[in-house]
């Protein structure tokens, strides 16, 4: 993924320093963060904001509301860093958070262009039980994993009667663009450093973004 680098508003210092947010970048992404992020334009930002990726949660703080956080774990180069999309934002770019001040590790100023590469993680997938009817036979009740794009698979239903959410499973995500066999055996190779799969990979497309979810398992052996 290639973004633009641009100035931002000059808010994320104060966000990325608070402890209620710092200690869940530590925490889900062993990310230190640094207060602040670098701001990257990029046409997938719009994507980005309807994908599933790792949630920060929000909180209540004096009586102020502050929003979740989803993040999407990257690399730039060696450097270990998190694609952050906070969910009150309205910005057109997105940030990128790491323990590095990047303007200054990378030596970045505006307009330069920097290639930033989705690594595989962990998240949750939902499951719905729906209940359709197909050319006025007998109602069915089928089992559909939830569409990330908020839009439930209902392929051949006539009418949807229920929506019940089931839970929701362990799945290992690589989200991409370009090749899908390179980028699968990429997640292959990450899954079995620690986990067992569990039902064959799907494949979700966004148009040019693309993602491998696999339901897997911790490997206890």
């Amino acid at each position: 993924m290639i973004g633009i680098v641009i100035s931002g508003r000059k808010e994320a210092k104060k966000f990325v320093s608070m402890p209620e947010y710092k200690k869940q970048f530590k925490n889900k992404l062993a990310i230190n963060a640094f207060p602040g992020t670098l701001n990257i334009l990029t046409d997938y930002t719009p994507l980005l904001k309807r994908i599933d990726g790792i949630e920060i949660k929000g909180f209540v703080k004096n009586g102020k509301e502050y929003g979740s956080v989803k993040c999407f774990p990257a690399r730039i180069g060696k450097i270990k860093a998190a694609i952050i999309i906070p969910e009150k934002s309205n910005n057109e770019y997105a940030e990128v958070i790491s323990k590095y001040n990047l303007r200054e590790k990378l030596n970045l100023k505006d307009g330069d262009e920097v290639k930033i590469e989705l690594i595989p993680f962990i998240k949750r997938r939902r499951k719905y039980m729906l209940e359709c009817k197909e050319d006025n036979k007998k109602a069915k009740i089928r089992i559909y994993y939830g569409n990330p794009l908020n839009d439930p698979l209902i392929e051949g239903c006539e009418e949807k009667k229920g929506n019940k959410v089931l839970p929701s499973s362990i799945v290992a995500s690589l989200i991409f663009e370009g090749d899908e066999k390179e980028n699968f055996n990429r997640l292959i190779k990450w899954v079995k450093k620690k986990y067992s799969i569990m039902y064959p990979p799907v494949l979700i497309e966004y148009g040019s973004l693309k993602e491998w979810q696999i339901e897997i398992k911790w490997n206890s052996n």
